[in-house]
């Protein structure tokens, strides 16, 4: 399914999609991804195994082959691209490219894995800024749900990615410590520790546009955040529930009537409820029969608005899952 008609062979980028709906949420994903190549502390051999493990483990092939060449400039042999998922084979990639590429499992199959012996390990490699940056990446590289979801991702063709100027590198930072958030990763207040301001300041502009969208009213981008947190399996009484959503969405939506969201009427937003489980469950799977009803409402550029605002509630999630603690436990 391709939610814009194709021009010639190319198939749908991210980009593209995001310029059709809304040019300024372009320019903030722009913004992100070129912080994320131009200011991390991370070596760019190691960004790049970290992108394309992601776009490997996520199933865009055209995200997967677009940067290949560019890959091995950065760094990375033919060895090391073919087996970037094999656990078997990570002692083909440094110690620090494997602290990374384990961050990143973690991050996409099991946010929620007790494993405190290997963060402690995964934070002495990269450095507190480091987990940072790596998690901040995952959620830039989530652009490829976008295109999965909505566009054409299988035929590796086409030339849909943003084009990254390489800046001047932050220093590291000298703490190696597990990283933790300061309040709800959804919350524009929520201050991103040990990273650089402007690595945070992209990510926490998205947030504050994300609770300004026409396309979904406080009530419903609450009850959003509130379902996906419920499929993380993240109950009201779970230590980790406040990190995952903030005050005013806690107080605008009703987990009980939330989990029962098939039952509401489509104008409160049963549609949206359908498409933002679908993308975060298996994003491929979307079709037109859940994309149809939304594109007669809200038009195609209010699909792609919502479908992006769906993936980034579910891409921080994950990132809050991963930093979050119990109070007591080993940092």
């Amino acid at each position: 399914m391709n939610i814009l008609p194709l021009s010639g062979s190319d198939p749908i980028g991210a980009a593209a999609l995001l310029g059709h709906a809304n040019p300024h949420e372009l320019e903030r994903f722009i913004a992100l991804e070129d912080a994320v190549w131009g200011m991390s502390t991370l070596r760019p051999a190691v960004i790049e195994a970290v992108r394309l493990h992601c776009a490997k483990i996520r199933g865009c092939a055209f995200c997967a082959a677009v940067r290949v060449t560019a890959a091995a400039e950065d760094g990375l042999t033919e060895a090391q691209i073919q087996r970037l998922g094999k656990l078997a084979d990570r002692d083909l990639f440094s110690a620090e490219q494997s602290a990374a590429l384990t961050l990143v499992d973690r991050f996409l199959r099991d946010p929620r894995r007790p494993d405190e012996e290997r963060s402690a390990e995964i934070a002495a490699l990269l450095g507190t800024s480091g987990v940072m940056e790596v998690l901040i990446a995952c959620c830039a590289f989530a652009s490829a749900d976008l295109r999965i979801a909505l566009g054409e991702n299988r035929r590796p063709n086409g030339s849909g990615i943003v084009q990254r100027a390489r800046g001047n590198h932050s220093v590291r930072s000298s703490a190696n410590v597990w990283p933790a958030l300061s309040g709800s990763i959804l919350d524009p207040a929520t201050e991103l520790l040990f990273v650089a301001a402007g690595l945070a300041k992209p990510i926490r502009e998205r947030v504050a546009a994300l609770w300004s969208d026409d396309d979904m009213p406080t009530e419903l981008m609450a009850a959003c955040i509130v379902r996906s947190a419920q499929m993380l399996g993240v109950a009201e009484n779970d230590p980790a529930y406040p990190f995952l959503v903030p005050a005013r969405a806690a107080s605008s939506a009703d987990p009980g009537d939330v989990r029962n969201w098939p039952a509401w009427p489509a104008a409160n937003g049963r549609d949206v409820l359908e498409l933002a489980e679908q993308v975060w469950i298996d994003p491929a799977g979307v079709n037109a029969a859940t994309i149809d009803p939304l594109k007669a409402r809200l038009g195609v550029a209010g699909v792609i608005r919502v479908t992006w605002n769906l993936i980034l509630i579910g891409q921080l999630h994950r990132l809050a899952l991963v930093l979050h603690r119990v109070p007591g436990t080993a940092k």
